[in-house]
């Protein structure tokens, strides 16, 4: 193959390659036949034959040096004797006459960079590759300008290099800069070549790993595109979730995977900041997007419920999650608090302590799963119909438990200065679920029991997840020492005070579902429980806020300034979620049926109650920094006895809006209180002590409630 070579085509081609031997002889081949003036191949260090057949091909081999995928693109620009530069990976394949049309097109649109449509297709008959291929395919991608095969002018190229510090994602930061720029880019919907993918597991989570840090990347470097990159991996999973299940339920598996590693490599990225830290109001909205992506997760575990059984059985549904959650935050005991200040302190890296943890919250929660189960049993109505059937029992003890002890593990991991584990854990917690849920709505199981089922089986993959994380750092749970009385009992004492803040202020999420379950049906908790898991997700931004505060504030930052940039980075990104929350939620609700349509006349009346709780998680955030747990604690105990003790009451009298406008007025309520507590202690000079930060975490089970 090493004849002359006769070009027609003013364009050279650039293909970097590494370890390319496998398909870079058909690549070539494929690029020669187009003609072009000259064929430059890149070469990363390849240690098998890659140089030695792109040689044999007359293509011209530079090194990079092993720098990287950006720099070997950059350094075949500048070798580039034309000025149209055609970038080709290796695992390209152009069919006759391709180069030719797409620089038609290319010519006759003024494009500075075009993009050849992309076939995938899997270098294998497995599953991965086949994944990865279906994935592209059916991906909004394909759509979207990269570089993998792409035709450019080299002046441009040279004015907006790539970031060689990119190892993948390069494209997207790129394109984010051209198109600042102002140039015309696009992908050709004519002109498409062959795009191959190795079919191995490890080569599938190697590209997770890279995109994931890549948007990580991205994200430092173009902070005003954060909370769309951030939340990329999310919307192409669930978009994917949804395809698979009507088209390829095989492939759901895959999906599974991809958000894990792709959120993993981002939040690991993310979580090592170089410089200083972040602002408060940085932190706030940083803190909101890693919970609000769990949330959507669990806001699509609940629609798809919702399509998969009548409104009366996913009331029942919701009512034994609600109270699979009310339990395993009753049983927690302060332990996750406790487990924050006393693990790093420990000379074991807290084995024992993480043992004598699970003990305290398992004997708990068992215990609480019994008592609540007797009571409502007695009481006969609501949540104790669930129990006529003998599943139900089981399986709400079994995913109260393992939700608790996935809860702790949380903990453990903020505490261990980790919390990209926790991340990880509560993605792929959330996504087991939404699995789970679509394999029996796939084979047709139509259960309450499948719901409540579900939500067990997605905590339960969070705790072997985590031991196994736990168990890779070196620090497993030490169960023959660790599992004793003396350690789980010395977690108490620090612990209960701040317990009682926290299931004060979180009591009435917890208890509205089971109230409304009592009195007005299992149909109308199925309403309620939608429109309260949007409003959740809303109110991860106060709460966010005001953890924002206190971690500042504990870590010994004056409070002069910070707690009214706290307070207005507050309201700004409550009123900008709650007005999405306002036009989103009824179109929502729509889709779900008619039946949960009609509530979305609450989304207006828990707005403004989501507004006032900014003020009162700031009040909140400054108590447990400084120290005034019994005071924040009373403010909270009274904000919850004004909407628990008459719901049932106002429930009765005037449905479900009675019960929004209550919780809306409860909020006001502790509004003002905190408002005037905070003009106190703003005036007064700071207490010159700082307590145990007890961090109100994430509980990404799909059933939060604020």
């Amino acid at each position: 193959m090493g004849g002359a070579h006769v070009s027609n085509l003013e364009v050279s081609v650039v293909v970097p390659a590494r370890n390319a031997a496998h398909w870079i002889g058909d690549c070539l081949e494929s690029i020669r036949a187009q003609n072009p003036r000259e064929i430059i191949v890149v070469d990363g260090c390849s240690t098998d034959d890659t140089v030695e057949i792109a040689q044999s091909m007359d293509a011209r081999v530079i090194s990079d040096g092993g720098r990287g995928l950006p720099a070997a693109r950059m350094l075949g620009v500048q070798s580039a004797r034309s000025d149209l530069v055609a970038l080709i990976d290796a695992d390209v394949i152009l069919p006759p006459g391709a180069l030719a049309g797409l620089l038609d097109e290319f010519k006759a649109c003024g494009y500075d960079g075009l993009q050849f449509g992309l076939v995938s297709e899997a270098d294998g008959p497995g599953y991965w590759g086949a994944a990865l291929a279906w994935h592209h395919i059916h991906s909004r991608v394909r759509s979207w300008f990269g570089v993998s095969a792409t035709l450019m002018r080299k002046n441009v190229l040279l004015s907006v290099p790539f970031d060689d510090a990119f190892r993948s994602g390069e494209d997207i930061e790129l394109r984010i800069r051209l198109e600042d720029a102002g140039y015309r880019l696009g992908v050709s919907s004519t002109t498409a070549v062959r795009h191959r993918f190795t079919d191995s597991f490890d080569t599938a989570r190697d590209q997770w790993l890279q995109d994931g840090a890549g948007l990580a990347r991205t994200i430092r470097k173009h902070p005003g595109r954060a909370g769309w990159l951030l939340v990329l991996p999310l919307l192409a999973t669930i978009r994917g979730f949804g395809l698979s299940l009507l088209q390829a339920p095989r492939f759901l598996a895959y999906w599974v995977c991809f958000l894990v590693y792709n959120y993993r490599a981002m939040f690991g990225e993310l979580l090592r900041p170089p410089g200083t830290g972040l602002s408060v109001g940085g932190n706030a909205a940083w803190l909101t997007a890693a919970r609000v992506a769990p949330m959507a997760i669990g806001f699509l575990f609940w629609a798809v419920a919702a399509l998969m059984l009548p409104p009366e059985q996913l009331g029942m549904g919701s009512a034994v999650a609600a109270a699979a959650h009310l339990t395993v935050q009753l049983g927690m005991l302060g332990v996750g608090q406790a487990t924050l200040t006393l693990l790093p302190e420990q000379s074991d890296g807290g084995r024992r302590l993480i043992a004598g943890s699970f003990l305290s919250v398992g004997v708990s929660t068992l215990v609480l799963a019994g008592a609540i189960i007797g009571v409502t049993y007695v009481l006969g109505s609501g949540l104790g119909l669930a129990w006529h059937d003998p599943l139900m029992t089981p399986l709400f003890a079994t995913t109260a438990l393992f939700a608790a002890f996935a809860y702790q593990l949380d903990h453990v991991g903020v505490a261990q200065e980790r919390a990209d584990r926790a991340l990880v854990r509560s993605l792929a917690q959330s996504v087991v679920q939404l699995a789970v849920l679509g394999f029996a709505l796939a084979t047709g199981i139509r259960e309450v029991a499948v719901v409540v089922g579900a939500v067990g089986a997605g905590a339960a993959a969070s705790v072997i997840l985590g031991l196994r994380q736990l168990r890779r750092a070196g620090v497993a749970p030490d169960w023959k020492h660790g599992l004793r009385p003396g350690p789980a009992l010395r977690l108490l004492k620090p612990g209960l005070p701040n317990h009682a803040l926290m299931l004060a202020d979180h009591a009435p999420g917890y208890l509205l579902p089971l109230i409304v379950a009592a009195v007005l049906g299992h149909a109308a908790t199925a309403s309620w429980y939608m429109v309260w898991m949007m409003a959740s997700a809303v109110f991860f931004v106060p709460q966010s806020a005001g953890l924002s505060l206190q971690t500042a504030l504990a870590s010994g930052r004056s409070r002069s300034g910070l707690i009214s940039t706290a307070l207005k980075a507050s309201l700004g990104l409550t009123l900008v979620t709650g007005v999405l929350l306002l036009a989103v939620g009824p179109f929502l609700l729509r889709v779900l049926g008619p039946e949960y349509a009609a509530a979305a006349i609450l989304l207006p009346i828990l707005v403004p109650a989501l507004l006032l709780s900014c003020v009162t998680q700031i009040y909140f955030g400054l108590c447990r920094a400084e120290g005034r747990i019994a005071e924040a604690t009373a403010v909270a105990v009274s904000a919850a006895v004004l909407i628990v003790a008459p719901a049932a009451f106002t429930a009765q009298q005037f449905g479900l809006t009675g019960v929004s406008v209550l919780c809306s007025a409860a909020q006001a309520t502790a509004a003002l209180m905190a408002v005037w507590r905070l003009r106190m202690l703003t005036s007064a000079r700071p207490t010159a002590h700082v307590v145990q930060v007890a961090l109100p975490l994430h509980q990404p089970t799909g059933i939060e409630k604020p």
